[in-house]
């Protein structure tokens, strides 16, 4: 449709015509020119994104859409709880103690919160390790936080630093932010039987190279360390039976997004419900209704299918221990012909609506601890849209607002004029176009042609497919007021009425179809001279 833009920039090239007037004297005169505008050409691809078109074998053009419903990612499964240690270390007698003197070596098996789940192995992409540390002692501390089932390259975690020493308010705090990507936890602890255990170490020194200090029973040595921003990359183990519920969402539907008005039947449609399951877990699916949501008609169509409000079994993927392809996902396909889709589709939406549930390991732990989860695989619910482009057009009107502005003209003045418009259709429908012109309040100030100015439709044979193209010739008037509110537009808005050549017969559109457009202008000026 932006075509016609072109249409109406190529109008004002004829300046160009009068760039070179003369420069002696001041003088004014009438003349008439007779200009080509514009050549163009309109093909489908035009009207539909290029990546949604598929031709056929006998050249007739298909959209193939996608459209997701709904998808969850790793978090979902598995939440790691930000807390590791948080502990008050004391000293139960007063000493003094000398530099390098030992004061704490305290080993700590943290139990992770994660519910029915028990998680043997963890892989970070990417967080931190929060370490905070508070001292009462009037002498700096030389401590080491480890943690031994974290490794990365084979290495265990481990943070060694100088702690000062309390100030005047009694006590000093220390904190330190420790990036953990790509470290490996295992969480089987010390025996390597268990799950979901995190084990840390914490030693504490009196600076070697400091001063003998007096400790009493009140003075301590405080530690936190926490997770912060953590993206799993991998997990192993047992997720634990969880619902995930949606509640009502809308995904958008963007297919028929230039679509005003009018009505759209379709001969063909092939609609399928696809789940993917990149996860190491069985899971259930239960699917409370689909609707398709037209917001510009304020109408909406309940999927009618035997998928609604029944179990569906989705199978857990598959790990293949290739670095480059580790995970194989479960994929269930429902082909939803015997249903009301045409219908959900006909209606041409905006919205998706929906409601799901899902039920991840239903059956328990059948998988010995053997579930997995990688980070670039998750589960996902698609519509897969397949329609072949043989179609009935009703008043289909397809509208687009653009950006507009154009500079008066200085040292001469359009009289009047007319526009011709030479319109070669290869399409079988008919055409019926319009430009309204918005002001910078974006109010509508005029429009630039009338309804009743048609494209004729192609003519077709016998198995209705165009013979030739149609020739059309249109005169468009321009008047000195359409030039003042053309001066003015901020806005266009174009808006384009499509019928089908034959009313209630289905028509194939095929890859070389097109529509070519040719403008010329015969306009009558005056040139003042100045």
């Amino acid at each position: 449709m932006r075509f016609l833009l072109k249409i109406l920039l190529g109008f004002f090239l004829i300046s160009s015509l009068l760039a070179c007037r003369k420069e002696y004297g001041k003088a004014s005169w009438d003349v008439s020119v007779l200009t080509p505008l514009i050549n163009t050409s309109l093909g489908i691809n035009n009207l539909i994104a290029d990546s949604l078109l598929q031709t056929n074998p006998d050249t007739s053009i298909k959209i193939v859409y996608n459209n997701t419903l709904y998808n969850f990612s790793t978090d979902s499964l598995v939440n790691i709880p930000d807390t590791i240690t948080q502990q008050v270390f004391h000293i139960p007698i007063n000493i003094t103690a000398p530099p390098g003197q030992m004061i704490l070596n305290k080993t700590d098996n943290k139990q992770l919160d994660l519910g029915d789940a028990k998680i043997t192995k963890i892989i970070v992409k990417s967080g931190y390790i929060n370490l905070k540390m508070k001292n009462t002692l009037k002498e700096k501390m030389l401590c080491t936080y480890q943690i031994p089932c974290a490794t990365l390259n084979g290495i265990p975690f481990e943070v060694t630093d100088l702690i000062p020493a309390a100030d005047v308010t009694g006590s000093v705090n220390f904190s330190k932010k420790v990036d953990i990507s790509g470290y490996t936890f295992n969480l089987t602890g010390q025996n390597g039987n268990s799950a979901n255990t995190l084990t840390s170490i914490t030693k504490a020194w009196v600076n070697p190279n400091g001063n003998p200090v007096y400790i009493t029973n009140l003075d301590s040595l405080q530690i936190f360390a926490g997770f912060e921003d953590i993206i799993i990359d991998y997990a192993k183990g047992y997720f634990g039976s969880k619902i995930f519920q949606s509640g009502q969402q809308f995904a958008a539907f963007d297919l028929f997004k230039k679509i005003t008005s009018g009505s759209l039947s379709l001969e063909d449609i092939h609609l399928v419900l696809s789940v993917s399951n990149g996860f190491g877990v069985d899971a259930g699916l239960l699917i409370h209704e689909i609707k398709s949501v037209n917001n510009r008609t304020n109408t909406t169509v309940s999927l009618v299918s035997s998928i609604i409000s029944s179990s569906i079994n989705i199978n857990r993927a598959q790990e293949t221990n290739n670095p480059s392809s580790p995970v194989i996902p479960s994929v269930f396909l429902s082909n939803l012909d015997n249903s009301n889709f045409r219908q959900l589709i006909e209606n041409l939406p905006d919205q998706m609506e929906f409601s799901l549930d899902i039920t991840t390991d239903p059956l328990g732990n059948i998988s010995c601890g053997n579930d997995f989860i990688h980070n670039k695989y998750g589960f996902k619910a698609d519509l897969d849209l397949e329609i072949p482009l043989s179609l009935i057009a009703h008043e289909l009107t397809l509208t687009d607002t653009i950006d507009f502005n154009l500079s008066k003209p200085d040292g001469y003045k359009i009289n009047h004029g007319v526009l011709t418009l030479i319109a070669d259709n290869g399409f079988p429908f008919t055409a019926a176009t319009q430009l309204f012109l918005l002001d910078n309040n974006s109010a509508l100030t005029d429009s630039l042609m009338p309804f009743s100015n048609i494209i004729d439709s192609a003519p077709l044979d016998a198995n209705d497919k165009v013979i030739s193209k149609k020739r059309n010739t249109i005169k468009i008037p321009v008047t000195g007021e359409k030039l003042d509110h053309l001066y003015n537009a901020k806005k266009i808005i174009i808006v384009v009425s499509f019928n089908t050549a034959l009313q209630g017969h289905y028509i194939k559109i095929y890859s070389d179809y097109s529509l070519d457009m040719k403008l010329t202008g015969d306009f009558d000026m005056t040139v003042n001279q100045k």
